[in-house]
């Protein structure tokens, strides 16, 4: 039997009202209202003996009963009907006797309202038969679907042992739903593989839009896509409690049956073995290039004729004019213990990012993980600047997380490494002071913060407060004005008529507030000591504003 046969075959293995309606066991039985929810699954049979049957019913069961127990009043019915339908029950069947010789209009009109299929069964029917007759249809059709799945695992768990992998999978599945477009995605939605046409695209595209945790969506049935009328089926891929993305089936031709969420679950399950046997296989590679980034950023014991060895087998062009890149995310230290697994698989899952955006914008770039560190050795350039920030954004999209980067100075070749390593960590540490979280630092820009850095903040606070207090202690928004005025004096170097211009203020005001300043801080705009102190004492509030902005 081909998969195709197989599939069609197992497509109705579940027990509808309808072919329970059907069956000779129910021959002479009349639906008189519901038609609607002919459809309707049918997972077991009741007997209805009590008036109180609600705390009994479970899903999809068909209830059968006789008039004994039913309400006689047609209020009675309704609620009776309307309750059982909120408790999804499949339908109810009643055999007439001497307590209940007719169905009141009133009853058939709420389960026509409702579409809950109300049957009325021939009084010759014996309710032990149409219970015995739907328990072995059911038993039998969930062990033919059992055996079924058993057959599909196995043939999708052929794959992983003969090396297909997830590309052979999502073929597989789409040959087994008659050519269904099959995608299987990472946790990010990023694409990992597809088989035809692209339409779970869109699909994959709606239910991570707005960060949509899909886990909660219920993949359970098949469902119908409202813009296409299209119906799809997918599963989350699992490992324990590891999320690694999901298998996401689209309908073709044929529409995709019961049968199909079966399938899709028992490739989600080969899928988790694949992604999870690809991550140890990358988390050696990326260990491998770690130790010799580590080897490169230290210079541990390497020659000079070793550099060009030590990168050649991961495809790493050294023996060129080099910058060090180096990212974290934000809220991590060096100190920070790592120690759950979920945390670790980010952080893994960070470094193929941080590799994938570094190494696709340059082919030749050294780009590995280093504890809570991203580092990458690149090529220098005019636009070293604008790659930094394409690849922090690039990983903040996918690693759903905020990252800030260091850049250092260029230096010729990789004996240079180690001094550029130490020039961006400085600029990674010294950004979040200066601009905040998320920042994006070139170390050569940084101008007198890299002396700034090297003082305790309680000193620089000190120093700040002894410069600037008679201006810091003034109250708003008079204080806000005059430090306006001055960052605009030190800022355009004493030159009144440009700074009146970007003040916006008449020259008088600008030369008023000028001699206020002095008097309040020294003679700044004719001693060149006195301007020195002010300023610098203005770049720390300034780092102090960004910090009480920015916390770490």
């Amino acid at each position: 039997m081909n998969q195709r046969d197989a599939a069609a075959e197992t497509a109705g293995q579940i027990l509808t009202l309808a072919e329970l309606l059907d069956d000779e066991v129910l021959a002479g039985a009349q639906l008189v209202a519901g038609r609607a929810g002919i459809g309707q699954t049918v997972s077991a049979v009741n007997v209805m003996t009590v008036p109180d049957i609600g705390r009994w019913v479970r899903q999809d069961e068909f209830l059968l009963a006789t008039g004994y127990p039913l309400p006689r009043d047609d209020a009675g019915q309704a609620k009776l009907l309307t309750d059982l339908h909120g408790l999804g029950l499949a339908g109810i069947g009643i055999k007439l006797d001497r307590y209940m010789s007719e169905l009141g209009q009133g009853m058939i009109d709420v389960a026509e309202r409702l579409g809950l299929p109300l049957v009325v069964i021939p009084e010759h029917i014996r309710f032990d038969d149409i219970l015995s007759k739907a328990f072995a249809t059911i038993v039998n059709r969930q062990a033919a679907a059992l055996a079924r799945a058993q057959e599909i695992h196995h043939s999708f768990l052929e794959i992983t042992l003969s090396g297909g992998g997830l590309i052979e999978l999502a073929r597989r599945l789409s040959g087994l739903l008659g050519d269904a477009s099959v995608v299987i995605a990472d946790p990010q939605g990023t694409v990992l593989t597809l088989a035809g046409d692209d339409a779970p695209l869109t699909k994959l595209r709606l239910l991570m839009k707005d960060s949509v945790d899909v886990r909660q969506l219920g993949f359970a049935d098949v469902h119908e896509d409202e813009a296409t009328g299209k119906h799809w089926a997918s599963r989350e891929i699992r490992a324990g409690k590891l999320h690694h993305g999901y298998v996401i089936a689209v309908e073709a031709d044929r529409p995709l049956g019961e049968f199909s969420v079966v399938a899709v679950e028992q490739a989600a399950i080969v899928a988790a073995l694949e992604v999870t046997r690809d991550l140890a296989v990358g988390a050696v590679e990326r260990r491998f290039a770690s130790n010799a980034l580590f080897e490169l950023i230290t210079g541990s014991d390497i020659e000079s004729d070793e550099y060009a060895t030590l990168g050649s087998g991961f495809g790493w062009d050294l023996e060129r004019d080099i910058v060090v890149l180096v990212g974290r995310r934000e809220g991590t230290t060096d100190e920070s213990p790592i120690t759950k697994r979920q945390s670790r698989l980010a952080d893994e899952r960070a470094i193929e990012f941080w590799a994938s955006a570094v190494r696709s914008r340059d082919r030749s770039a050294a780009a590995a993980g280093l504890g809570s560190e991203l580092v990458a050795v690149i090529g220098a350039g005019k636009d070293v600047l604008t790659t930094a920030r394409a690849v922090q954004a690039e990983v903040a999209q996918y690693a759903h997380g905020e990252y800030a980067v260091g850049i250092s100075r260029s230096y010729p070749g990789p004996s240079g490494i180690p001094t550029a390593y130490q020039e961006a960590r400085t600029a990674l540490r010294l950004g979040h002071r200066v601009s905040g979280t998320s920042a994006v630092t070139a170390y050569g820009e940084l101008g007198l913060f890299r002396l700034l850095a090297q003082v305790g903040d309680d000193e620089l606070r000190a120093f700040a407060e002894e410069t600037l207090g008679p201006l810091l202690r003034l109250s708003d928004p008079e204080r806000s004005e005059m430090l306006q005025t001055l960052e605009s004096l030190i800022e355009h170097n004493m030159n009144m008529a440009e700074s009146a211009r970007h003040l916006h203020y008449h020259y008088n005001t600008l030369r008023y507030r000028l001699a206020k300043l002095e008097r309040l801080l020294g003679p700044f705009s004719t001693s060149t000591p006195v301007a020195i102190q002010v300023g610098v004492a203005l770049q720390i509030t300034e780092m102090q504003r960004n910090l009480a902005h920015h916390p770490k």
